[in-house]
């Protein structure tokens, strides 16, 4: 008699192309032959997976186009199945998937634009919390300023590409009827993206803004976040990124 987690272990893997034999004997036949029965379980399970993820990545979706896309979805779950009730969840690997299928070829960029993609699900589903309220830093006495610690809000993240990935997303949305040819050397987008009180917004950063708000969001003290900033730009001016970023909301909380 097979215990029950050894008999869903044989299930599952039966659903991800195992034998269907190790099962045979457990399901009743009842007008439908046992492996249909476990055909019908696997289409099902490829077929939510697959949307669900388009529904995470439809630029990358709209890039490789719908028959590569199949085949992606495929390869990724073999090597990545949700662990999780919750399929949200499934494509937080995606992009070093992507890297890691791409990185040496000219379609690299597919792995920064998933990047930006997730980290949009991300801040869409993100926890709440209240803004940085610079009124509570006026008690902060000079000399402790540079030991200031601030926190990322969680619904923003920091996104580093080496492409123009806010024009490769904005030509590839639904509205967009034929992309427009983009030069993959034009730039590289540093973006912070952020959950606006009506959507998602990419904003993108000069090197040193960004070097300073990723040295904060690793709970770097305002000083080391300074150094950080000028070692790639030597003109880099803390009070007025600081001053944006907290009219941004990006920042939530200070302490010493």
């Amino acid at each position: 008699m097979l215990s029950l987690p050894e008999l869903q272990f044989r299930f599952v893997a039966a659903l991800y192309g195992g034998s269907y034999d190790s099962l045979a004997q457990w399901i009743d036949d009842d007008g439908i032959d046992g492996e249909a029965r476990i055909g019908i379980y696997r289409n099902n399970m490829r077929e939510a997976f697959a949307k669900t993820l388009a529904l995470e990545f439809p630029v990358i979706e709209r890039l490789v186009g719908s028959d590569y896309w199949r085949q992606l979805v495929r390869e990724f779950q073999a090597n990545h199945p949700s662990r999780s009730g919750n399929l949200h969840h499934i494509g937080a690997p995606f992009a070093a998937f992507l890297r890691r299928l791409f990185g040496a070829t000219p379609y690299a960029y597919l792995a920064d634009v998933a990047e930006l993609e997730w980290a949009y699900q991300e801040a869409l589903v993100a926890a709440d919390a209240p803004a940085l309220d610079v009124g509570a830093l006026q008690s902060v006495a000079p000399e402790q300023c540079a030991k200031l610690v601030f926190a990322l809000h969680p619904a923003c993240r920091l996104v580093p590409t080496g492409y123009p990935v806010i024009r490769i997303w904005r030509a590839n949305q639904p509205d967009v009827p034929v992309p427009e040819t983009l030069d993959l050397r034009s730039g590289a987008d540093l973006i912070l993206v952020r959950r606006a009180a009506a959507s998602i917004e990419f904003i993108a950063l000069l090197p040193g803004q960004f070097a300073f708000l990723q040295a904060l969001s690793r709970s770097a003290p305002l000083g080391e976040a300074l150094d950080a900033a000028l070692a790639v730009d030597d003109a880099f001016d803390a009070a007025q990124a600081l001053r944006r970023f907290v009219a941004l909301g990006a920042l939530t909380g200070a302490s010493i």
